[in-house]
């Protein structure tokens, strides 16, 4: 296995786990204890990223203990590849993939930190505040859109994390419909009457589970119009 391969095992590791740090982070935010629930707001968000972590170390060690097996292939049919192949074969692991990927990588942040700054204040219920949230998410969704369209892996391991940051301000509700279609179209599905069915059943069963069953309160968001549209559902559910 190529050193350039190699590398990019660990650089992918390591991307996954400053995700799962930064989200844990984020949980102290919102930890506190709720009636409807004995181990608080932070448990289920903690034990998904502990269970990302696991998957990102596991993932690690996978690639690195099946290496020394394909070695030979790989050399065997890197010979046998035109320049033309080879070139795209090294397409996710050269430097100018690292930094397009830490561009993507990039958006989430500045969705959290540029609306603040732009308004001059962190209360959520500034109405001023809201207003650039809502434009600047607009614009960071179109940039994701721009480089996902060249940056596939990129834009894989950045969406959760876009997801993560607006989730608070837009809410589970409004968000995780056009989640669950944005992974399946970076996944490589095109077939749109399929990924809206798989997209309704996907929702309809979270919200069956979480919201019905468990009776565990889901971010509605602060922004409006996605607070009305979380609290709608809400209502009609409960």
């Amino acid at each position: 296995m190529s050193t350039k391969s190699a590398a990019s095992h660990y650089v992918e590791a390591a991307i996954w786990l400053i995700v799962v740090a930064f989200l844990f982070l984020q949980t102290f935010n919102f930890n506190q204890e709720i009636e409807i629930y004995r181990y608080g707001a932070s448990s289920w968000p903690r034990a998904i990223l502990l269970l990302m972590a696991v998957a990102a170390i596991g993932q690690l060690i996978f690639n690195r203990t099946r290496a020394s097996r394909y070695e030979m292939g790989e050399i065997a049919k890197a010979m046998d590849e035109s320049p033309e192949e080879s070139e795209g074969t090294n397409a996710n692991t050269g430097l100018k993939w690292y930094l397009h990927t830490a561009l993507l990588l990039a958006l989430p942040f500045v969705y959290i930190n540029l609306p603040k700054l732009l308004a001059g204040t962190n209360d959520v219920g500034s109405p001023e505040l809201n207003r650039y949230k809502l434009i600047v998410a607009a614009i960071v969704v179109v940039v994701f859109m721009l480089l996902a369209w060249r940056n596939r892996v990129g834009a894989v391991l950045t969406l959760p994390v876009l997801f993560a940051a607006m989730l608070q301000d837009l809410g589970f509700y409004a968000l995780a419909p056009a989640f669950i279609l944005g992974v399946m179209f970076l996944m490589g599905e095109r077939r749109a009457g399929w990924m809206g069915s798989v997209m309704l059943g996907i929702y309809g069963i979270l919200l069956l589970l979480f919201v019905v069953i468990l009776y565990v309160g889901l971010p509605t968001g602060y922004v409006r119009p996605f607070y009305d549209f979380g609290t709608w559902v809400v209502t009609v559910l409960q």
